[in-house]
């Protein structure tokens, strides 16, 4: 355990999340937008996506396991089957607070984010949602004193 003072303990906390992935979109013509920046949502975003989402793309997800076929197109097809405008738009939201490129503004990256396909969609969305969870530079534990 690592003893601080408050102010610098305070800062640590504050400072924000610093880590972020740089990521490249390809159009389906093969032209490409590099320098993405991916980065970490908050967790009160990322608690709302999440409770949009229905519970089913939860449970298939946990379901996964990679070594059956037949099981994993079922879980693929469960998944597909319980996508609507609400996850679609859970998904967007978190994409939109997420992805970032410094030669377009807020809007033009909006509008590529609203032409992501269903695949690439959920994918950034189910790695910005890791993200978040796993680096949210939070507090992380206490422990009691007497």
């Amino acid at each position: 355990m690592n003893e601080e003072t408050a102010i610098d303990f305070y800062e640590r906390v504050t400072q924000g999340v610093s880590r972020t992935r740089t990521i490249t979109l390809e159009h389906s013509s093969g032209a490409t937008l590099a320098g993405v920046k991916m980065s970490p949502v908050n967790k009160r975003l990322l608690a709302s996506v999440i409770e949009r989402l229905p519970q089913e793309m939860f449970e298939a997800a946990q379901g996964y396991e990679g070594d059956n076929p037949e099981e994993d197109l079922a879980d693929e097809q469960l998944s597909l089957a319980t996508i609507n405008a609400d996850t679609v738009t859970a998904f967007e939201d978190l994409c939109k607070a997420s992805l970032d490129h410094p030669d377009l503004a807020p809007p033009q990256m909006n509008s590529i984010i609203n032409n992501l396909n269903f695949e690439v969609l959920f994918e950034l969305g189910s790695e910005i949602m890791d993200m978040s969870i796993e680096d949210d530079n939070a507090v992380r534990d206490f422990q009691e004193h007497d």
